[in-house]
This record gives C-alpha cells, structure tokens and sequence, in this order.
C-alpha cells in the first residue's frame, strides 16, 4: 500500500496531482475509514506502465532469491541445506559479515533475508535497519532469529523484520516461512 505522498514521490509529481489522478479515475486506489487515499503496489504498477513512467520496482525474472547473513559459516550452511530439502528452486547466498550483506543485498535483490541476531561479526539491527530504508526495503522479507530474552524479538520486529524466530531455529518453521514469503512476493506484481 502506498500513501499519496508516496505516490507522488515515485511520480515526480505533487500529492495534490495523485489525488486529481486518483479523483478522475486514472490511478485506482482506495479510502481508509479515516478518508485517506491508499493505492495499492499492483494498481500503481498498472498504472506506472500504461503510461510508461519509469519506476523503481525490481523486475522479477527467474527463481526466488534469499540471502542468509549468519557469521557462523556451519550454521549458514545448515540453513541454507533446511532451505533447499524438498526445494530446488531457490537461489541462496551467504554474508558472513555486514559489509558482504551490503554488498550481496545491493546487487541481487533477494525477496528474503534471513538474519541471525546473535552473532558478534553481524549486526543483524543494522543490516535490517539498512535494508529496510532501502528503495526496494519494503518488499524484502527479513527473517530473524534470536537467542535472547525477548527485548531482541521486540526490536528487530519493530525495524520490520515480517518474523523473528527464537533459537535453536527449527528448520521446517523457517522453511515454511521462506516458502510463504516467496509465494506471496511472488504472487503480487
């Protein structure tokens, strides 16, 4: 869902220009009981194309991509096998520190992060923090999981993280949430 404001942004235009657009018909979109205009990502993109303005959504070609960033190179490995079992198409690659899941986020584009909290050479907040303020931040899934008491859980869902799992991670929750976060980012345009 975006806000008019929003909207405008992608557009280069002002709110007050969406909301004529949005009043004449032409950019399909929705009220909230407050009276405010929500559009929704497939009617912009619907609306973006016919009119052939550029946008910044990344196209989707080929298979689903998830990117695990655990310093821990066996646990990494670990969970990218429980992501592969019964599942042979995913593309998955590992960060084991930060900078490498800058680096690797930048240049592929992965519907899904899985991030490990508790890692002294990752800073799981951080690299979520970052992806999230992101052009393309809103549509990555991150998924995390920690080890602690709670206050973790509570932070890294309050950057956004869709889940925040505790550990020791159990492989078949955190490849049913892979699948279902890939299915439903792929699902949608």
């Amino acid at each position: 869902m975006f806000t008019t404001f929003e909207v405008a942004e992608i557009c280069d235009v002002t709110p007050v220009t969406i909301q004529n657009w949005i009043d004449k018909g032409w950019l399909r979109a929705y009220r909230t009981p407050g009276g405010h205009r929500r559009v929704r990502k497939e009617a912009l993109l619907a609306f973006l194309e016919s009119r052939n303005i550029p946008h910044p959504f990344p196209e989707r070609s080929g298979v689903p991509r998830v990117l695990i960033v655990n310093g821990d190179q066996s646990l990494a490995d670990s969970l990218r096998e429980a992501l592969l079992f019964g599942e042979s198409g995913y593309e998955i690659q590992v960060a084991r520190d930060g900078f490498r899941a800058g680096v690797l986020y930048s240049t592929s584009h992965p519907d899904v992060v899985i991030l490990d909290l508790n890692h002294s050479s990752v800073d799981g907040y951080e690299v979520c923090r970052q992806i999230k303020q992101s052009e393309a931040g809103g549509e990555t899934v991150v998924l995390a999981f920690d080890g602690g008491d709670g206050e973790g859980r509570r932070r890294i869902l309050d950057m956004g993280a869709a889940h925040c799992l505790p550990k020791p991670v159990d492989a078949v929750s955190l490849r049913n949430l892979v699948k279902e976060a890939v299915l439903n980012r792929w699902r949608s345009p």
